[in-house]
């Protein structure tokens, strides 16, 4: 089985084939060859990166400093990047990849299948990697890596798009750990500020499209506005997941430009499916059909987004199930299953009784997403209207999370990347009742067989099927209510030039921007 894409994405993902080929690649505004002054784009996002790719490596990747065997194309495919082409036997248990030729590392050391094979036995030993089940990686010959998996896995390629599995010098490594990030791409390190700003310059050896700007910059600012006003102020040339309440505030703006694009995110709430009133699932439709979201959108959203629907928006052509009705806002149909459930009240307005219990619940947000407690006042207000008494508790996220894992809950807000990694098995991250990384105790032995199956299907309809039907039933059995989907939100300079926002957000495609002189 080879990697089957068609897809050109315009980014460092993309296989430059007929560049390399040619001895040379064309670089527009080389801004040293004339002695002018260097220019710097500088870049700011809420995220904090660390040396190790293992513990955040998803800023390495985006800024354009890691790189993995596979890229993500804008299709939001497996796409070859430190791999030139892979193969599976008809098991899907034996892949070979095959590494592309000439790749230096930013030490100027070659990379071959022994450094491949080094990072990727270090990923796929840690935890991040516990339920892939990869045996073997090894080195076949200096250019081929050979992975064996204990199981069928069809995901593989999409799995190795993973931050985790970026591919870094020998040289990075002192007794297993990483102590300087030596990777393959377009940008290199060039000094750390703590651990929230890094200073890169541009790899002249690259074996793809070496970018136009000479230096970049990222930095860590955690607060919405302190970006937008460094943005404002000409102190960034992008400035990531802004507000969007900023979004028309900035458009009009002659400096600015903005961005603002659907990503495959999804907010939602998690019912607790094992104890009452959530274990059964008349009450947890009730939920759903309560909820407007478009009043949500309108709202809390600003108006920048949309109502979620199924897991993967439309935006995901070949994973979206587009026969899913999804719920429409129904307070009589909420009311009347709440009802038919055993849980009434004697007028409109009263919170709903069973057998002497009042229809009370809690919501848990967590604060680093803002927006959810948000929604959760919302929420508070439109689930009051059919009879179901709503507190709402705000924590930090990690503790969310442990009061979720060891006490019984109600329900929990939360947001998720639905392709993190490019293929529809992360539903059994949400769905599976083993796997599943949400703590909503649900099961359903259907659920499992399918996902199980389509994780070991090589043919795209029939997975596609199958991961249809998963879409279908979790729907119906609404172990969560899907709530929005998310809009990311990119200020950059008007100066700046090339940038084509990356759905998955995997690339901040530094290599093909440019700045305008000033």
């Amino acid at each position: 089985m080879t990697n089957g894409n068609d897809s050109q994405p315009i980014s460092r993902r993309t296989v430059l084939e007929g560049a390399v080929a040619g001895g040379a690649i064309a670089l527009t505004g080389c801004l040293s060859s004339d002695g002018g002054e260097a220019q710097t784009l500088r870049i700011a996002s809420t995220w904090e990166p660390t040396i190790d790719p293992l513990d955040a490596g998803l800023i390495l990747q985006r800024f354009g400093i890691t790189e993995s065997l596979v890229g993500v194309s804008h299709d939001i495919e497996p796409v070859p990047e430190l791999s030139t082409d892979w193969t599976s036997d008809n098991s899907a248990r034996h892949w070979e990849f095959s590494l592309r030729e000439g790749v230096t590392f930013h030490d100027g050391t070659t990379m071959d299948a022994d450094a491949v094979v080094r990072s990727l036995r270090r990923a796929v030993d840690s935890p991040a990697f516990a339920d892939i089940p990869i045996e073997a990686v090894r080195a076949t010959d200096d250019l081929t890596v050979t992975i064996e998996t204990a199981s069928p896995l069809v995901s593989l390629p999409a799995h190795l798009t993973r931050p985790k599995t970026a591919i870094l010098s020998p040289a990075a490594y002192e007794d297993g750990t990483v102590s300087e990030l030596i990777g393959t791409g377009p940008l290199k390190v060039e000094s750390w500020e703590g651990s929230t700003i890094i200073n890169a310059v541009r790899n002249e050896d690259y074996y793809g499209e070496v970018p136009t700007v000479e230096s970049a910059r990222y930095e860590t600012i955690t607060d919405d506005q302190t970006r937008r006003l460094k943005l404002e102020n000409g102190d960034l040339e992008m400035a990531r997941i802004l507000s969007l309440s900023d979004v028309e505030p900035l458009r009009e703006s002659d400096d600015i430009d903005v961005e603002a694009y659907q990503i495959p995110r999804c907010r939602f709430l998690v019912f607790d499916t094992t104890t009452m009133p959530f274990d059964e699932i008349p009450v947890r439709q009730a939920v759903n059909y309560a909820i407007d979201k478009e009043t949500i959108v309108e709202t809390v959203l600003e108006g920048v987004g949309k109502a979620a629907v199924g897991p993967f928006p439309a935006s995901v052509e070949r994973w979206h199930n587009p026969d899913l009705d999804g719920y429409t806002y129904d307070v009589d149909t909420a009311r009347t299953l709440l009802s038919e459930a055993g849980w009434t009240n004697d007028s409109e307005g009263d919170v709903r009784t069973r057998d002497g219990t009042e229809l009370s619940i809690e919501i848990l947000a967590y604060n680093e997403r803002p927006r959810l407690p948000l929604m959760g006042e919302i929420l508070q207000r439109q689930l009051g209207a059919v009879g179901i008494d709503v507190k709402l508790s705000v924590f930090e996220y990690t503790t969310m999370m442990e009061q979720t894992k060891q006490d019984a809950f109600d329900c929990y807000l939360m947001s998720l990347s639905m392709l993190w990694y490019p293929d529809p098995e992360r539903l059994s991250d949400m769905y599976h009742s083993e796997q599943s990384m949400l703590e909503h105790g649900y099961e359903n032995q259907t659920v499992d067989t399918l996902l199980e199956t389509a994780r070991e299907t090589m043919d795209y309809e029939t997975r596609k099927e199958k991961y249809d039907e998963v879409q279908a039933i979790t729907l119906r059995d609404a172990p969560t209510a899907l709530l929005t989907y998310y809009t990311n939100v990119v200020g950059m300079s008007a100066g700046l030039d090339g940038y084509r926002p990356h759905p998955t957000e995997s690339d901040y495609g530094v290599e093909s921007i440019t700045l305008s002189e000033e």
